[in-house]
């Protein structure tokens, strides 16, 4: 597992099988932790990877930039044919995904043995 610190958020990267999951600790809001959440998704990119499970279970904050950063993920592993789905996510950021409609987007998961096994259904 590896470990990106910056002042308000720190990633926490870890392979199941195929999947990579992505635990943000913090706050996914505009600045460092945005550039940071969107370096760490070119470089999997690049490394080939295509599947990923988001665990937004210890997000404390997040604002319209770290869901832009969320939704741009989710549409590159679509492209590359693969997926991004969350897991653990907060009442009020459930709320915040509900009222921008982008839960038809953004697949949710009650947690992360559930978001990575609903891709071994897929296949």
């Amino acid at each position: 597992m590896s470990k990106v610190a910056v002042s308000s958020m720190k990633l926490e990267i870890r392979d199941e099988d195929d999947v990579t999951v992505i635990a943000p600790v913090g706050s996914l809001v505009i600045g460092s932790p945005e550039d940071t959440m969107n370096r760490a998704f070119t470089n999997l990119f690049a490394d080939g990877r295509k599947r990923f499970v988001i665990d937004l279970g210890e997000v404390k904050k997040i604002d319209s930039s770290g869901i832009e950063s969320l939704l741009t993920a989710c549409q590159r592993a679509r492209e590359n044919g693969g997926d991004l789905k969350l897991a653990r996510v907060a009442p009020r950021f459930q709320t915040l995904l509900d009222i921008a409609q982008l839960t038809n987007v953004l697949k949710i998961y009650p947690d992360v043995s559930a978001a990575t096994l609903s891709f071994a259904a897929r296949s």
